[in-house]
């Protein structure tokens, strides 16, 4: 059922028990140690195990490893027939292998756990979490063990690869690249007996082979997400406490991606309130000044570092672990540059919400692999300003909490018909809101009145009613007869959402009214549905997650 192989300087009986008692399989288990003191590569050896070996699944690994797993030979069995289409799997490697070859390169793609043992010291290098009975896919696996099963492998050992070094990686990318499935379980645990250092050899070895396959490289292979193996998604905001409209599309995001098989994790500037929603609804908060795998020194506690203990200094953000996340979704320019700071080796999505505010500019950088932009006019604004290629920008609207906004019957107090103006009033609001006054017939002002002149507004003109901000805006939105707002916002949407028309105005930078419009509500409701919006953007995040 299994032929375990294995390269050795010297006969090693106590070791072939330990392989074949720790199996779990009593019969059908071939071991097979090759007495081998340098006469013979590892490929050599290696595919002359693939002829004399009996069995269909073979095991390659070091012979200075202990397994860890009580019947990990049936475990093997159980998880490469649960997932048939693979041809390779270990228990440690790489979705992607850069141009260096260097699998390890990259921390945040590596998959897999494995025990070290040295010097009376034993301590875990753990890559991902444990997944019972599923395969994360690479592309590259490690040499420490690894299972190829030799009725879909379609490569060999390539012999030109010369010695005890990169043959694991010159192996599962050929077959990677001939389309072969190449996986990491984690159901298997093994110590190894050294630290796995490189050497002069490995690194001929490793240049050989970059230049080999420099067509080929950089590689990355698709990572699949399902019940088992959740998106784990860190969203970066400037601010988190249900005051704008960012807060509440973010809120409203996050419980979304939630209730869609994702780990999400929101880092921003918090209120209480809103931090106790979020875990409610199981989406993890932190604060900008503490982000996730990250540490504010105190000059008490003390970190622990490969030159021994240091004593943290007060103030002082320090990195006490690597937190990895499949994407990292961005708002807000600030913020975002702290993020991109604070966790390079990660995929970005840049999400852009306004074409007048600078604060909400997007950046150009290399790691943000899609934009979104929630009209279609801030495409245009990134297209135009940031030489952003379109393709990289999709149109995805915010989302809404359907419960709050939806058609009501309300009584009016009032027989005239009245326009809702939501949001805070500051300059870029000014000139539609007297223009506005001009033309309603009553006109309510709903909002922070940070430019100190709404409430004045309504003792100066009869048809202004002023509001302070609320938590309940659905109530003010199903007593208006339209909305209004700069561009296509989110009140004109709640708007649609009640069966409310609204008048959407356009504006400069400093505000200077550019022009108008009156909207019916839409035809196409179905592009401000929930499900919709939130796989559009599971989609934008898969690809952002699969880019190179």
């Amino acid at each position: 059922m299994i032929s375990v192989v294995y390269s050795t300087r010297e006969d090693n009986q106590k070791h072939i028990n330990h392989i074949k008692n720790t199996s779990g399989i009593h019969k059908g288990i071939e071991v097979i140690q090759y007495i081998n003191n340098g006469e013979y590569s590892l490929t050599e050896l290696y595919n002359k195990a693939l002829k004399e070996t009996t069995n269909n699944i073979v095991v390659f690994c070091h012979d200075d490893i202990i397994f860890d797993t009580k019947n990990w030979g049936k475990k093997l069995l159980k998880v490469m027939e649960k997932n048939p289409e693979y041809g390779v799997v270990g228990i440690a490697g790489s979705r992607e292998l850069p141009s260096s070859a260097k699998w390890w390169e990259n921390p945040n793609h590596m998959y897999g756990q494995v025990y070290h043992q040295k010097d009376g010291n034993r301590w875990l290098s753990k890559y991902s979490p444990k997944k019972p009975l599923f395969l994360d896919n690479v592309v590259v696996v490690d040499g420490l063990f690894f299972a190829v099963n030799k009725d879909i492998i379609k490569e060999t050992f390539d012999e030109s690869v010369e010695g005890f070094h990169f043959y694991d990686v010159d192996f599962s990318f050929r077959n990677y690249i001939a389309g072969v499935k190449i996986g990491v379980t984690s159901d298997i645990d093994v110590t190894h007996l050294s630290i796995g250092e490189t050497n002069e050899k490995w690194e001929e070895n490793r240049k050989s082979f970059a230049e080999k396959y420099k067509d080929n490289l950089p590689a990355k292979s698709k990572k699949i997400f399902n019940k088992h193996n959740k998106m784990k998604v860190l969203i970066g905001c400037l601010s988190f406490k249900g005051l704008t409209g960012s807060e509440i599309s973010t809120m409203e995001l996050a419980k979304g991606l939630v209730n869609n098989n994702c780990d999400v994790t929101v880092v921003s500037q918090l209120s209480d309130k809103f931090v106790t929603i979020a875990k409610r609804y199981g989406i993890k908060t932190y604060s900008i000044h503490e982000p996730p795998g990250f540490k504010v020194g105190d000059g008490k506690w003390v970190l622990n570092t490969p030159q021994g203990q240091i004593l943290s200094k007060k103030g002082l953000l320090y990195k006490i672990s690597d937190e990895k996340y499949d994407v990292i979704h961005i708002n807000h320019t600030p913020i975002s540059n702290k993020l991109l700071e604070l966790y390079p080796n990660h995929n970005f999505v840049n999400i852009v919400r306004s074409e007048v505010i600078d604060l909400e500019n997007p950046i150009v950088d290399d790691r943000i692999k899609k934009y979104i932009a929630i009209r279609p006019s801030i495409k245009e604004y990134i297209k135009d300003n940031f030489d952003v290629e379109g393709d990289k920008i999709d149109v995805i609207y915010n989302l809404f909490d359907k419960s709050r906004f939806k058609p009501k019957k309300i009584k009016k107090e009032t027989n005239k018909k009245i326009t809702l103006f939501v949001g805070t009033m500051d300059y870029l609001r000014r000139e539609p809101i007297m223009d506005l006054i001009k033309h309603v017939e009553e006109l309510w002002l709903v909002g922070k009145d940070s430019a100190n002149y709404a409430e004045k507004l309504g003792t100066e003109y009869e048809n202004v009613k002023y509001f302070p901000p609320t938590d309940n805006i659905e109530e003010f939105v199903n007593k208006c007869d339209e909305t209004a707002g700069i561009f296509l916002g989110r009140t004109t949407i709640e708007g649609y959402l009640c069966n409310k028309p609204g008048w959407i105005y356009y504006v400069d930078k400093e505000g200077k009214m550019l022009g108008k419009e009156y909207s019916e509500v839409p035809n196409n409701m179905e592009i401000f549905e929930d499900d919709y919006i939130i796989s559009q953007i599971k989609n934008v995040y898969e690809y952002a997650t699969n880019s190179l």
